[in-house]
């Protein structure tokens, strides 16, 4: 049965558990009263642990501000980018804004993330916002079933939004836009992106390996490893991207200057050359899985959204070859 143990003045809870383990939870106080009042308390759930009806996790009464915590160390150890980290962080903010941080997860209903979401609207905060926090939040709810600490899902659906078609850059527009580089280093970094659809910081963390440019899982947005194909012609390019490669907000306040004196639309930006090899790739091998792994993707929905331009539309505004002939479009076509 679970007992007490003293250290540097507070009390700690001990339960052995099966297989000789022991599991060590805090009291928070150094009161006998209270840490005894708190020890009945584990022994009721420990009965109902022995008896399977609980799981593990559910021994300890755990606050969501300490579980929000537990996930952030267990996130980090799992070597998620800081980028992503500080997302987590302000989704369980405004998480926090609406819900005590001392409730316990084990009370977490899907009422108190709406809680959120409505705290998100109050402000005036966009849709897109909203879905990331909402992202977030499952992402740590999941990891609470997952660990133990609740025992059924809790979600919420993502706000349904307009999607966008991505942007490109057609012929035209890139032979605008290079009119304008006059610096050779930006001229080879645009080129390499363009050529390799890279995301902005996968330029500064990428190597050349023979006939491919490897993206590290580290760097890479779908952990794992990514090799993409480079040209021969676009190996100068790349190596000279990459020799002392410019600082990544340099490289898109740069896009947008020499954009902008191209008379390029605002709404097309450096991701935009990522949009523009996807596209061009996915004409000229008809091959969505395969665009899939050049670009990264974890899951093949989220390169579905290349798919929903005409094919005889990119072949045009493209003026790429495509593998299979392609269709004529007909009007009303069903």
């Amino acid at each position: 049965m679970a007992s007490l143990v003293k250290k540097r003045n507070k009390y700690y809870v001990r339960i052995r558990l099966p297989g000789g383990r022991e599991k060590t939870i805090a009291t928070g106080t150094g009161n006998l009263r209270e840490a005894e009042r708190r020890l009945r308390l584990i022994q009721d759930k420990e009965v109902l642990f022995k008896a399977k009806i609980i799981a593990e996790a559910e021994l300890e009464d755990l606050a969501l501000d300490n579980a929000i915590t537990r996930f952030i160390e267990a996130k980090k150890k799992g070597g998620l980018r800081p980028k992503t980290i500080s997302t987590y962080e302000t989704a369980f903010d405004s998480l926090k804004a609406v819900n005590s941080p001392s409730m316990l997860v084990s009370s977490l209903q899907k009422s108190h993330l709406t809680r959120m979401v409505d705290h998100i609207k109050s402000n005036k905060l966009s849709d897109g916002t909203a879905n990331i926090r909402i992202r977030s939040v499952n992402a740590f709810t999941s990891w609470l079933l997952n660990e133990g600490y609740i025992l059924t899902p809790v979600k919420l659906q993502q706000i349904k939004m307009d999607e966008p078609l991505p942007k490109f850059l057609t012929p035209d527009e890139l032979d605008k836009f290079y009119e304008k580089v006059k610096t050779p280093k930006l001229l080879s970094t645009f080129k390499t992106y363009e050529g390799l659809g890279l995301r902005l910081r996968e330029l500064h963390h990428s190597r050349l390996e023979g006939d491919y440019v490897i993206i590290p899982a580290e760097h890479a947005k779908s952990r794992r490893d990514r090799m993409v194909p480079i040209p021969e012609d676009l190996k100068e390019h790349y190596i000279a991207a990459t020799t002392n490669p410019l600082r990544p907000d340099s490289i898109t306040h740069a896009f947008r200057r020499i954009a902008d004196n191209a008379e390029i639309s605002p709404g097309k930006t450096l991701h935009s050359l990522r949009h523009t090899y996807a596209l061009r790739m996915l004409v000229q091998t008809n091959n969505i899985v395969f665009v899939k792994e050049l670009l990264g993707h974890s899951e093949i929905e989220t390169t579905m959204i290349y798919t929903k331009f005409p094919p005889s539309f990119l072949v045009e505004q493209l003026k790429v070859k495509p593998k299979a002939e392609v269709p004529p479009t007909v009007v009303g076509e069903a």
